[in-house]
């Protein structure tokens, strides 16, 4: 995309509010929810042991030598990383939805036939002033605190709880709204809020805004991203593997559905894939706003990796999906991809239902759905048994055709 172009719709981004839409619902002081979310949790924990995934975390861990089950092989050595929300209590106050709370990086650390674990939050600028009032100071997306402070920049509300990735020397912990966040791969401490662009030909531009936090890192080494903002608008982004910025670009899409945390990339070009979600400003909470929509078929964009424009778009059967597993192209112009497919959006409000202790089966569940794209326009679906969730490819065969597919699928209920 040529730089004036670019800065042209950067301009009109930047004409509407930056702030995602959970995050312009933060500044109005609101009282707290009636609902006792912490009581009906812990009541629910304690028959139900299950739940720990979900119970607050007060402090970090320290180095332990962990108990195993079976042998690790003597050569296998390294060191996982892992990154979620963790903090969901302070005080007296729950948060409502399990995409809330601030993010702890996990570190598992094997070697010699032995795994040490750590637990670190990461000390976000939200967290680290909360810590010290020793209370929640700002609102959630779906949790209202009285007299919330007003949020400036969604980095202000930053939890970096959803993923984490290797990024040249450090480590990039990621949210959706906002920007990476920088960590020492060692200490596991928090660096810096990531200023894209910076000391490029993008400047400031860059800064702030949505970057997605399921990146695609293809052979090279490149990470390719999205970041959907509340106005419609998605940036686009191409960096090298130290995070530099290669090329940016946006498109208007004209989407209102307020959530997108997933997309592919094929040799030649991305797919962004807009679900059936619409959002409903009469309801409150951000997470409760989204609503599916039968008739809001899946669009499909086709966008060049050259010229980070739109070249070409499908409609699909309605559906919702949270995770893509790989795409494919073949040389004339063909594209595969596989994805796990929901039949609605509920799947998102049961992780508000989780923060209340709810334990139930879910009513809706994913299933692998093989898909491709014919180069006439039409498209051709297959759905596989099982249900699926959160399928993954090595990042040397990202983009690429696999020689081999096995689906992670469950048969269970």
């Amino acid at each position: 995309m040529q730089r004036r172009q670019f800065l042209k719709s950067m301009a009109i981004v930047g004409a509407s509010s930056v702030l995602p839409a959970s995050a312009t619902l933060l500044t109005a002081p609101l009282a707290p929810a009636m609902v006792n979310v912490k009581q009906l949790f812990n009541d629910a924990l304690a028959v139900h042991p299950e739940l720990i995934g979900f119970a607050n975390v007060e402090r970090n861990f320290e180095p332990q030598t962990l108990s195993l089950e079976g042998r690790i092989p003597a050569d296998l050595h390294g060191v996982f990383y892992r990154n979620g929300p963790a903090k969901h209590e302070s005080g007296a106050i729950r948060y409502q939805h399990a995409f809330e709370g601030d993010g702890m990086l996990q570190r598992f650390e094997i070697k010699n036939q032995n795994i040490v674990h750590r637990g670190q939050f990461i000390n976000t600028p939200k967290f680290s002033q909360e810590q010290q009032a020793q209370q929640f100071v700002y609102s959630g997306p779906e949790t209202k605190i009285a007299h919330a402070l007003p949020v400036v920049t969604p980095d202000t509300v930053n939890t970096a709880n959803t993923n984490i990735i290797a990024v040249g020397d450090d480590l990039w912990a990621l949210w959706e709204a906002g920007s990476p966040t920088k960590i020492d791969r060692d200490s596991m401490q928090f660096q810096q809020q990531v200023h894209l662009g910076a000391e490029s030909k993008y400047a400031n531009t860059l800064q702030g805004l949505p970057f997605s936090a399921h990146p695609k890192v293809d052979p090279s080494g490149d990470i390719w991203n999205f970041g959907l903002h509340p106005s419609g608008n998605i940036v686009l982004y191409h960096l090298a593997s130290n995070g530099n910025v290669k090329n940016a670009g946006v498109i208007n899409t004209q989407y209102r559905g307020a959530m997108l945390h997933d997309f592919l990339i094929t040799d030649k070009h991305l797919l962004i894939i807009l679900p059936s979600l619409f959002t409903d400003k009469s309801i409150e909470g951000h997470f409760e706003q989204i609503k599916y929509n039968t008739d809001i078929p899946m669009r499909v964009l086709v966008i060049s990796k050259q010229s980070l424009t739109v070249i070409k778009h499908y409609e699909l059967p309605a559906g919702f999906v949270f995770h893509y597993g790989n795409a494919w192209e073949e040389i004339n112009g063909t594209i595969h991809f596989d994805a796990s497919l929901y039949p609605d959006v509920n799947v998102l409000h049961k992780l508000s239902n989780v923060m209340q202790g709810k334990i139930e089966q879910a009513s809706t569940k994913a299933k692998t759905a093989l898909i491709t794209l014919h180069t006439e326009g039409h498209y051709s679906m297959q759905i596989m048994p099982g249900t699926s969730e959160f399928p993954c490819v090595c990042d040397h065969v990202v983009g690429l055709k696999k020689p081999l597919f096995i689906p992670s699928v469950s048969q269970n209920q």
